[in-house]
């Protein structure tokens, strides 16, 4: 695998990967409303709560959706002094529209199970992305379903997933961090942070990925968001100390879902 698809992967597989999984939780505060009217102007790193449960969606996502998503700005604060690896290459994806299907689906689970896995009691369902069939979608969609083998979820800790590519690379993601405002019935902002390490088999690369999504349901069938990520050096990175808690990178995608008329598979 060559180094130009090892940068891609760095940034564009962690930032989509986090995009479509994001909690419902009560809002108490208008942090990430906030968050989101300062965009680009982000001169740290949030603070969220560690989660603790599974990823709950509205109902209204419920299906199997048609996402497609485009690349609308990217920015590098700290450039000409420090760009993250994969920034320039990027370029490539700027105005471009990438598709890919995922889907949400109902289920029972006790939301005090320590290990996040759903475990049937007598409640109401409740709406849960189908992780192991976004992921790998998404991952496939930007780098080539030859060069993404599978996306396996941590039986004991849903916020993990591991991510095999072709050779002997893999990317661990774990949600550290997670919260979610909601504006109206039909409009919500969520945020997570999500630790990265890409392991390749002579080295590794650990960084952290703060992304901010705003949706809004147009109608049963379309739901259109906002969303901008960005990408946080880690202590362990030789070159934190340039960046402290700034973000290295920012990119801003638009996203629209519209739904499959098709039962999921």
């Amino acid at each position: 695998m060559n180094n130009n698809f090892i940068k891609k992967s760095l940034v564009l597989t962690i930032a989509l990967f986090v995009t479509l999984f994001l909690n419902i939780y009560p809002a108490y505060s208008g942090i990430l409303a906030d968050r989101i009217a300062l965009y680009p102007h982000w001169e740290h790193q949030l603070s969220l709560p560690t989660p603790h449960q599974e990823l709950i969606f509205p109902s209204w996502f419920e299906g199997k959706w048609d996402v497609m998503s485009t690349l609308k700005q990217q920015i590098a604060p700290l450039s000409p002094k420090f760009k993250t690896p994969a920034f320039d290459s990027n370029e490539q994806y700027l105005d471009k529209n990438i598709t890919f299907f995922v889907q949400f689906i109902p289920t029972i689970f006790n939301p005090k199970n320590d290990n996040f896995i759903p475990s049937i009691i007598h409640k109401k369902p409740v709406i849960i992305p189908d992780r192991a069939f976004n992921g790998l979608a998404i991952a496939q969609a930007y780098l080539g379903e030859e060069n993404v083998k599978e996306v396996i979820i941590n039986k004991n800790n849903s916020t993990e997933q591991i991510t095999k590519f072709k050779g002997e690379n893999e990317l661990i993601s774990t949600v550290i961090g997670r919260q979610q405002e909601t504006i109206a019935e039909d409009k919500f902002i969520t945020c997570e942070i999500t630790r990265q390490f890409f392991r390749r088999p002579n080295s590794v690369y650990l960084n952290l990925v703060e992304t901010t999504t705003k949706y809004e349901l147009i109608n049963p069938d379309y739901i259109q968001g906002k969303q901008v990520t960005a990408i946080y050096l880690s202590p362990q990175d030789p070159d934190y100390f340039i960046a402290f808690d700034l973000p290295v990178a920012l990119y801003y995608y638009t996203l629209d879902l519209h739904k499959k008329m098709s039962n999921l598979s």
